[in-house]
């Protein structure tokens, strides 16, 4: 798998989290069912960030770095879950405000790593 795919993967995945989480949030007092709405929307807005991420921002070398960190909060978020989902005893451990502080600290540090090493994600 090339570095363009883990990006655009893991920026539209990140996009619709953040979407989806935010949006059924700022709507839970209005809506009884704003996951209804946020969740639809998140999807479209994630979408829209892999095409975009594929065509046009991977081919911008100084990017690449921030795309690849923003791939990976995606990625340790649903690792989280995954985790949290399938060992029912880490979920005690495995809270949404752990879990988002682990994801934006492998955010940085992926992202300091391709700023660091820029040769191993030219693909």
């Amino acid at each position: 798998m090339t570095g363009r795919a883990v990006a655009t993967v893991g920026t539209a995945l990140t996009t619709f989290l953040v979407v989806a989480a935010l949006l059924t949030e700022l709507l839970s007092a209005r809506i009884a069912f704003s996951a209804l709405v946020g969740l639809p929307v998140g999807v479209v807005a994630g979408a829209v960030a892999g095409v975009v991420t594929w065509v046009r921002l991977w081919d911008r070398h100084g990017l690449r770095p921030v795309l690849l960190g923003c791939s990976a909060v995606g990625y340790a978020l649903l690792a989280a879950a995954a985790v949290s989902y399938s060992m029912p005893p880490a979920r005690p451990f495995v809270s949404a405000e752990s879990a988002v502080g682990v994801a934006v600290v492998c955010g940085v540090a992926v992202l300091l790593l391709a700023r660091r090493y820029p040769e191993r994600f030219s693909a």
